[in-house]
């Protein structure tokens, strides 16, 4: 599958299907957009085996105890990536080069789900 980027476009959000078995694109979008982005592939990750959880009607806790190999009848591994796309325009002076013009830094955020990650998942991150 391939989108052209546009323009308005803030984020992309790369994941296993672990996620979007448990999360709508709509729903995944939502928590970045309105969350901070430190931490927001983790929390994706949260809200995934939150609703994992929910559809076998027992506790966050509940699953996150569930031992490794017995774990994958409540849901698929979850990995997450999600990237930034800050755009800064600056206009290059016409007779000058500045390599640095070329390159973009965007913020990366990267979760893959640890089964000894014991953190609260309701906890807002810092």
């Amino acid at each position: 599958m391939t989108r052209k980027l546009k323009p308005h476009d803030l984020f992309m959000i790369f994941a296993s299907d672990g996620l979007w078995e448990q999360l709508s694109d709509e729903a995944a979008v939502e928590i970045v957009f309105k969350n901070p982005r430190a931490g927001i592939a983790k929390r994706l990750v949260r809200a995934a085996l939150n609703e994992a959880a929910r559809k076998r009607e027992i506790r966050y806790d509940d699953i996150k105890r569930i031992e490794k190999g017995a774990r994958r009848h409540f849901h698929d591994d979850i990995t997450v990536i999600v990237i930034y796309l800050d755009q800064h325009h600056r206009s290059l002076p016409s007779r000058s080069y500045d390599s640095s013009y070329d390159c973009t830094s965007a913020p990366i955020d990267i979760f893959s789900f640890n089964s000894d990650d014991t953190e609260d998942p309701l906890r807002p991150l810092k």
